[in-house]
């Protein structure tokens, strides 16, 4: 008799692992409330790119004279933008329902909360699903922050703006993290009159400095203004009208917009699975578990936003690929030491591994080999600003973090990540041949410059 698993949640944790255990023969159910593809389809990754996508176009039509492209009258309408983007995502959650069909998974319109490790109960018809095992893959929700009027008229997180019927004139957003600077990026390019106010000292307070510097430099250069070492008192005013009350380093500041948007992280979305009463161990509303996905109830496997650490949904389908091996017996821990980062505004921004600080904090002692991009045929073609930034421990001289800055980073980061699974050194990747004309030979050029020499940079 084949297993039986049931997966609450179908985002991009929880359909992968689901399709991964039936293609072995296991019976599963997969339970989810709202539409399959989870946040990242619906409300995340795939409708931003399409808006971050259209801001691009407008960009690249606005610079176009100097290839001698003359545009006149660029003008957007955003009600068939939004149309383009719901299309694209509708037609994308149409392609998984008809994997699960053909997978044979059942799908429940639902949401379930355990009532032993073994069964989960489906609020909306009171059906008990039993099964060997089960993988929560709840996802999470948008922050807020405990200031006065977070909660009022004017006032959304990044899923209500995808939702918008118009691009607002103004917008202040508060939160300088990927999320915050995407949605900064869509909204200028779109029109709007963008504010950034973050409170540590630099966006993207996790990324490598050098990272965050040239981010900031780009977007203050097209116009959206980045406010650190902000402290928000109180947000006020009428929808359209709104008043954000700000310190910075104790002087008082006010700023005005039509629109306030909150991009101040997530959190995990594990409340109503009753996890106490299967015995699951929770910190701050995270569900705890081992390398393997383990909770701390026997039979129950956690992944996604659901366990913290992480949240993006590459990790999410890399944990629920690990849950499910694991409950199909084949006992593969995961290793988080080489996931990529990715950032896509303009320039795109990309990073694996450890930043310069942390590197040095682990290491001591460190090589660290740069580029510019300036110094790139392919770049100068293309256009756009950044480098690549190559980091190695000085022991072995394996390469321990890769940052990248400039057009198509997010989509060559891959490679460097595969460098630092196979534990490769500087030397090796300044000797594996990069295709030129290409912005990626910037990566070989900063791996050359690790090993203390340089061609097309000084």
């Amino acid at each position: 008799m084949s297993k039986k698993v049931t997966i609450i949640g179908g985002g991009p944790g929880g359909y992968p692992a689901a399709f991964i255990l039936a293609q072995q023969g296991v019976q599963v159910t997969l339970i989810e409330k709202d539409k399959l593809g989870g946040t990242c389809l619906n409300r995340g990754c795939i409708p931003t790119k399409v808006l971050l996508e259209a801001s691009h176009v407008l960009r690249q039509m606005k610079t176009s004279p100097r290839m001698g492209i003359r545009v006149k009258e660029v003008s957007v309408d955003y009600s068939i933008l939004g149309k383009h983007k719901d299309s694209i995502v509708e037609g994308l959650v149409k392609g998984v329902e008809k994997l699960c069909e053909a997978r044979k998974i059942r799908v429940v319109k639902g949401t379930g909360g355990l009532e032993t490790p073994q069964s989960i109960r489906i609020r909306e018809s009171g059906e008990a699903v039993k099964g060997d095992a089960v993988i929560l893959a709840t996802g999470s929700v948008p922050a807020r922050i405990p200031v006065p009027g977070a909660d009022g008229p004017g006032v959304i997180n990044s899923d209500q703006a995808l939702s918008l019927a118009q691009v607002p004139p103004s917008m202040v957003i508060i939160g300088a993290g990927y999320i915050g600077l995407e949605f900064a990026q869509i909204f200028h390019g779109l029109g709007a009159k963008v504010t950034v106010l973050e409170m540590l000292p630099q966006a993207l307070p996790n990324e490598d400095k050098d990272v965050a510097a040239e981010l900031e430099r780009a977007l203050k250069q097209e116009g959206i203004q980045v406010v650190t070492e902000v402290t928000v008192k109180e947000i006020s005013g009428e929808e359209g009208r709104k008043k954000v009350n700000y310190t910075v380093k104790g002087q008082d500041h006010t700023m005005e917009a039509a629109l306030v948007m909150l991009a101040v992280g997530r959190r995990p979305n594990t409340e109503g699975l009753e996890l106490e009463k299967a015995g699951v161990k929770t910190e701050k509303g995270r569900v705890v578990v081992n390398a393997f996905m383990e909770t701390s109830a026997p039979g129950i496997y956690a992944i996604g936003d659901a366990i913290g650490g992480i949240m993006l949904a590459h990790v999410a389908t890399a944990e629920g690929h690990t849950a499910a091996e694991n409950i199909l017996g084949k006992r593969h821990p995961l290793d988080y030491k080489a996931v990529p980062r990715c950032i896509y505004t303009y320039p795109e921004a990309a990073s694996v591994g450890l930043t310069e600080t942390e590197a040095k904090k682990k290491y001591g002692e460190i090589l660290v080999g740069r580029f510019p991009l300036q110094a790139s045929g392919k770049a100068r073609i293309v256009g756009g600003s950044g480098f690549a930034k190559v980091i190695a421990e000085k022991q072995y001289r394996e390469i321990v973090g890769v940052h990248l800055v400039g057009p198509h980073a997010t989509e060559m980061i891959a490679g460097a990540a595969t460098a630092m699974n196979l534990e490769c050194t500087g030397e090796e990747l300044a000797h594996t041949i990069h295709p030129h004309p290409t912005i990626s030979e910037m990566i070989m050029e900063a791996a050359m410059a690790v090993e203390g020499y340089k061609i097309h940079s000084l």
